[in-house]
């Protein structure tokens, strides 16, 4: 990490001033450790292992990033399948990846594989899999942004890859892309503890997705 070079933008539009101080509680950071399986040479010498509470650092912002994708449904604790995905969202990432790392960067994978830079999954047969967050993720994307990513990797991690490049071919291909969106457009609806900031930038990322991440566009915007 000492390579490794950011600028932290605004922490109140991001949301991490606002999420900071709920990350920064014992019982969560315990429970998500062990629920994404953490682990701390992934998030030392500088990712902010020995800082958790510093919403400046890489871990506490990917933490805050979990504790939205966990308790942004006015259901909670609810989590069935039966509800929309900003009730089960959570469920279904921590169940789907196998671990969850940091790294500057996407040095450690072809560019033919890693054709973005926020975060990349690799799963399957004879292969270690894992989930690599990439320095975009924690500073190029505000809190209900990183949650939103982290269920796009876990659909990853469940064995559903892109199937037009870096693209979803169609809405009814529900993949990675389409879970995305969802997720952001139910949080933009109706979750709960985010700022309006928060919430605008959803819609937002979700409507960019809908745009340009679909060879044939769903015919709707958010």
């Amino acid at each position: 990490m000492a390579t490794c070079t950011y600028t932290v933008p605004n922490l109140d539009t991001s949301g991490d001033n606002l999420y900071g101080p709920r990350i920064c509680w014992q019982a969560f950071i315990d429970w998500a450790w062990e629920a994404f399986d953490f682990d701390s040479g992934d998030w030392d010498d500088g990712f902010g292992y020995d800082e958790v509470c510093n919403n400046t650092q890489p871990l506490s912002r990917a933490l805050s990033g979990i504790y939205c994708l966990t308790y942004s449904s006015p259901r909670f604790p609810n989590e069935s399948y039966g509800g929309n995905i900003l009730e089960w969202g959570c469920r279904f990432a921590r169940n789907a990846i196998d671990e969850l790392d940091a790294r500057c960067g996407t040095s450690s994978c072809s560019p033919s594989s890693c054709p973005g830079s926020i975060a990349r999954t690799q799963w399957g047969p004879f292969t270690d899999d894992l989930t690599e967050l990439y320095l975009p993720f924690f500073y190029n994307q505000g809190v209900s942004l990183r949650a939103g990513t982290i269920l796009h990797e876990s659909r990853h991690a469940d064995g559903k890859g892109h199937d037009s490049g870096n693209n979803d071919s169609s809405w009814g291909y529900n993949g990675a892309w389409r879970w995305q969106v969802c997720w952001l457009s139910w949080f933009a609806f109706e979750g709960v503890g985010a700022s309006v900031a928060m919430k605008t930038q959803a819609t937002q990322r979700a409507n960019n997705i809908i745009n340009n991440n679909f060879d044939t566009h769903p015919g709707f915007n958010v």
